[in-house]
């Protein structure tokens, strides 16, 4: 296999695969998606508020990383599915065959245009994405740029994934609209199903250990709990539940690139909590038998923020009053406290550090799906 070989695979397939009308249909669509998503950014106003630099990142960045997933993911696997049969369909393989190239050099260069083309649709994405975020007013750093670019490159290896699932169908089936519809079929067993199943699994061992720690009357009991100290079954339950489905997901859907990439990217935002306390003073005094508040003449008011990890536990606003005795005079204390939950921005590179572990199987499942495919590309009969 030599460079001439992997040069002429790659020019052929960018010049067709760009020339495709599937390949534009599915990136306007894609990117039309983003003008009412910036849009609504723009206009929400959290809790009265406008969004913070950290929460307009996170939220430009999840949603890139939700719009690529799911329409790049379809170009990814319809390409790969459609990338060997359709030539030998039309007899184009045979022509590109009979040149003085070898077979395994024309398959990694078909590979390569594959990844070229998947790239320019990446890179599409990541333009847009920063200027939407210059749209909110944000600056854009080096470290910014370089953070979406690591994401999108995430995103990349496991498009790269799917391409190399459509290359193994479109090596076992010869009709382009089979192929297309078994890796439809496939995309939907690998990314819907599965982790549904494991959901369930994690429900059904969620219930087993709550009614092993509750009781069999769990469910019942659970409505009129209210012990305060203790979480309630319920509570115990959702616990396990996310540990579990976690965990499941880890273990056993190594095969799926989105559940993995979720897993990679995972860590890119970190909740905290701000705790608003606004603290105003009022002056007590007597009138006849009674000692009454004079509210028309506060004497100070103070306003108070700390911020902790994770979401808010109490409710969202709660206020009440106190009575203090300051310096032999008593007064009253009416308050309200306000929290709100936030997402901060980590960082991708931060993430990928979190989860080094992932990076590894998707590139170890990329090999194989590779390997499989070359290996039946080069074995197959073409003609």
């Amino acid at each position: 296999m030599g460079v001439l070989d992997l040069m002429w695979g790659l020019k052929l397939e960018i010049k067709k695969s760009i020339r495709t009308k599937k390949f534009w249909a599915i990136l306007i669509i894609m990117l039309l998606l983003y003008i009412p998503i910036l849009y609504a950014i723009k206009t929400v106003q959290p809790y009265g508020r406008e969004f913070t630099a950290s929460e307009v990142i996170a939220a430009l960045i999840s949603i890139t990383l939700s719009l690529a997933k799911f329409f790049i993911t379809i170009l990814a696997i319809v390409l790969g599915a459609t990338a060997v049969n359709a030539e030998i369909t039309e007899g184009t393989l045979r022509v590109a065959i009979s040149k003085p190239i070898s077979r395994l050099g024309y398959i990694v260069g078909k590979f390569l245009g594959h990844i070229v083309v998947l790239f320019i649709a990446i890179l599409l994405a990541v333009v847009v994405t920063l200027v939407g975020i210059a749209m909110m007013g944000i600056d854009i750093t080096s470290g910014l740029i370089w953070d979406v670019l690591l994401l999108n490159l995430s995103i990349l290896l496991a498009m790269m994934e799917f391409l190399a699932l459509g290359y193994i169908v479109s090596l076992f089936v010869k009709s382009t609209s089979t192929a297309i519809g078994i890796a439809i079929v496939l995309l939907f067993l690998m990314s819907l199903m599965s982790p549904i199943l494991v959901e369930y699994f994690a429900h059904s061992k969620a219930e087993e250990l709550t009614r092993e720690k509750f009781g069999p009357n769990w469910e019942r009991e659970g409505f009129l709990y209210r012990n305060e100290s203790v979480k309630s079954p319920y509570e115990y339950m959702n616990i396990q539940y996310n540990r579990l489905v976690k965990e499941y997901k880890r273990k056993y859907l190594f095969f799926d690139p989105i559940t993995q990439l979720n897993f990679l990217l995972g860590n890119l935002t970190k909740k905290i909590h701000v705790t608003i306390t606004n603290e105003t003073y009022y002056p007590m005094k007597k009138e006849g038998l009674t000692i009454v508040t004079d509210y028309e003449h506060p004497i100070k008011s103070n306003v108070t923020n700390t911020t902790g990890e994770g979401p808010c536990q109490g409710p969202d606003v709660e206020g009440g009053s106190r009575t203090e005795n300051i310096n032999g005079t008593y007064v009253e204390v009416r308050y309200e406290k306000r929290c709100y939950t936030l997402e901060t921005y980590q960082g991708v590179g931060y993430s990928i550090k979190k989860n080094l572990d992932r990076l590894g199987v998707m590139i170890a499942m990329l090999i194989l799906y590779l390997g499989v495919g070359f290996y039946r590309f080069l074995r197959m009969d073409l003609r």
